[in-house]
């Protein structure tokens, strides 16, 4: 099963995750959204397959961290995935023109969220 990085700043919302994904065999890891290179350290040394991520953030904005995550050569392997209540064409356009594999609208079905963590791993460079 894949390593997946859970970055939510809401802890339900981190725990429902962790739980959907850990209940299917993938090893979960969370990170907190201190700031935007705080997680690139944690992706870097965590070697995730997956980077689930939460849009609007505090102190880690969700387009700024996908673009840093997408561009960074060490990272390259890494999927994206990312969660938001924001519904806006024009940023899920933006991310998935920054390299995001799959924007997801909260509140996400259990179902939606297991069918497209496989779909993005199924992709995975």
């Amino acid at each position: 099963m894949a390593k997946i990085v859970i970055v939510d700043d809401s802890r339900l919302a981190r725990t429902f995750t962790a739980r959907c994904l850990g209940n299917m065999g993938h090893e979960v890891e969370l990170a907190e959204p201190t700031g935007i290179f705080d997680v690139v350290k944690v992706l870097k040394e965590q070697r995730p397959d997956l980077l689930i991520m939460d849009f609007l953030m505090p102190n880690c904005p969700g387009t700024s961290l996908a673009k840093v995550v997408c561009d960074d050569g060490d990272l390259k392997d890494m999927r994206t995935i990312v969660l938001t209540a924001h519904h806006d064409e024009d940023v899920v356009t933006r991310l998935k023109e920054l390299g995001v594999a799959e924007v997801l609208f909260k509140p996400t079905e259990p179902e939606v969220l297991i069918l497209a963590v496989a779909e993005a791993l199924a992709t995975r460079t």
